[in-house]
């Protein structure tokens, strides 16, 4: 009998084991296969970026220099801020070597000559009768403003078939700035598909910058609307430079890669940034001194060095405006943003984005607090967005 029962609770604690050994197995097994799971998913959100990392790396790397992209992984994490990004600082055009100035050169050199118009239209303002007078005079402007206006990018209902209608429909301002990208973008044409689709979202993003900026001018009282405008425009002539000069260098337009990562990396890679090309094309090209300045000053606000510049507390306030233009112009053509939402202000908490993380430092000291009224506007918000609905 004992011996019996024995047997019984020897049998019961044997199946116990074997129950809660499966059970055991059985988690074992799924927490696996989440850990698998996210690998992949993790291995796919970067994928995008470390093929073009890969080429660029062959081809721009020697041998026995370590890459420049061995914290490209790092920097892809979702971490709040980026590693490296409180301390990094951008160069600028004061002290550069001799190897720093060839690039420069040899990335100057490769881009086309402007249109002979670019001049005359970044030097004032116009009245309706006389951009179309400017414009008119030379025939090839003509044809590539009503084709930049006619192109599915504005999305038209009715086609525009002369200049002054297209001043008349789109508004002096809007017709000027796209006089400025054909004349700005003269004989750039790509058989690289990447480079091609790089460049558009440029496109984009200099016209939006620039139609941003003279709203947020003119609702803030600045005198300077139009020029500030322009500035805006032609602060991304440097990266349509690179862009020019090295075809590879599209994947990081067109792979997510933040302001601060793409300027990160072309500074280690190239020597240099887009706004210190850009500021040594506007001196080539003898455009005005202002424009010249407002092109290599455009990123200081990305880091914290903006209120230790020599420029004058109007400048700041200025360059600020353009910044914020800017980067909210490159929400919507590198980030997808469709629409302005309803935000307290234009900050990195608001809209996490590395490039807005000084950006209420910035605006409190250089006294504009007024931007901050005036994105929470509910009216204002609506003038951006139908901004945004043009380009479709």
């Amino acid at each position: 009998m004992i011996i019996n029962i024995i047997l019984v609770l020897f049998f019961l604690v044997l199946a116990f084991f074997f129950i809660n050994r499966k059970k055991k197995n059985k988690r074992a097994k799924h927490q696996y296969s989440n850990l698998v799971d996210n690998h992949k998913t993790s291995s796919q959100k970067n994928r995008k970026r470390s093929a073009p990392v890969k080429a660029i790396n062959e081809s721009y790397m020697d041998e026995n220099k370590t890459s420049v992209f061995s914290d490209l992984k790092k920097l892809a994490e979702p971490v709040v801020v980026p590693d490296g990004f409180l301390s990094f600082k951008t160069f600028t055009s004061e002290k550069l070597d001799s190897k720093q100035q060839k690039i420069i050169s040899d990335i100057s050199q490769s881009f086309k000559k402007p249109h002979p118009l670019l001049l005359p239209l970044t030097q004032r303002t116009f009245e309706p009768n006389e951009l179309f007078d400017l414009i008119k005079t030379d025939t090839e402007m003509t044809a590539k403003v009503l084709n930049a206006v006619n192109s599915p990018l504005f999305g038209l209902d009715k086609p525009i078939t002369n200049i002054n209608h297209a001043i008349i429909f789109m508004g002096v301002g809007e017709v000027k700035n796209i006089a400025l990208q054909c004349a700005m973008n003269q004989g750039m044409k790509f058989t690289d598909k990447n480079q091609n689709e790089a460049y558009n979202k440029l496109w984009k993003a200099s016209y939006l910058a620039s139609s941003f900026c003279l709203l947020f001018a003119k609702e803030l009282g600045e005198k300077s609307s139009a020029e500030l405008s322009t500035n805006c425009l032609l602060s991304y002539l440097g990266d349509l430079a690179i862009l020019s000069y090295k075809p590879k260098l599209a994947s990081f337009y067109l792979d997510d890669f933040t302001l601060f990562e793409r300027t990160k990396i072309f500074q280690e890679l190239l020597g240099t940034n887009a706004a210190v090309v850009g500021k040594f094309l506007a001196q080539q090209w003898e455009l005005p001194t202002s424009i010249e300045s407002g092109i290599e000053h455009s990123i200081l606000p990305l880091t914290d060095t903006m209120t230790n510049s020599q420029l004058s507390d109007e400048n700041l306030g200025q360059l600020l405006l353009c910044y914020l233009s800017c980067r909210l112009g490159d929400l919507v053509a590198f980030n997808g943003l469709s629409d302005i939402p309803e935000i307290e202000e234009v900050s990195f908490e608001t809209l996490g984005k590395i490039e807005f993380y000084y950006t209420q430092n910035n605006i409190q000291n250089s006294g504009f607090d007024k931007i901050n009224s005036v994105i929470r506007d509910p009216a204002f918000r609506k003038k951006l967005n139908k901004v945004i609905s043009k380009l479709g």
